[in-house]
């Protein structure tokens, strides 16, 4: 039996290549897939990737679960790289944070 369409999103934030983990979490905000929250969260924290961590952030703000507000928080305090900062700072703003809440940080134009 095949997965899931949704477990199959899931599986693919965990492959090696960065491309596919990066497109795996635009498709899961995309879909606004509430199951991949947790994973979203885990991946804003934890993959090297700076794209695959900005894909992330905005697949959190496009579903709009307010239990990744905390964490994007602190992945704000915590990344290094701008346009992740930036990626961060529209998915707050998504979840009701206003654009003076996070001095210096300049959210990127979406697309």
């Amino acid at each position: 039996m095949a997965p899931a369409p949704a477990d199959a999103l899931l599986d693919r934030l965990r492959d090696r290549d960065a491309v596919v983990r990066c497109q795996a979490a635009r498709d899961i905000g995309t879909a606004r897939l509430r199951s991949g929250v947790r994973e979203l969260i885990q991946v804003l924290a934890d993959d090297a990737s700076a794209p695959v961590r900005s894909a992330a952030a905005e697949a959190l703000g496009k579903i709009g679960d307010a239990t990744a507000r905390g964490p994007l928080e602190r992945a704000l305090r915590s990344e290094r790289e701008d346009a992740v900062k930036g990626a961060i700072a529209v998915a707050l703003s998504h979840l009701g944070a206003a654009s003076g809440d996070y001095p210096g940080i300049v959210p990127v134009s979406e697309e």
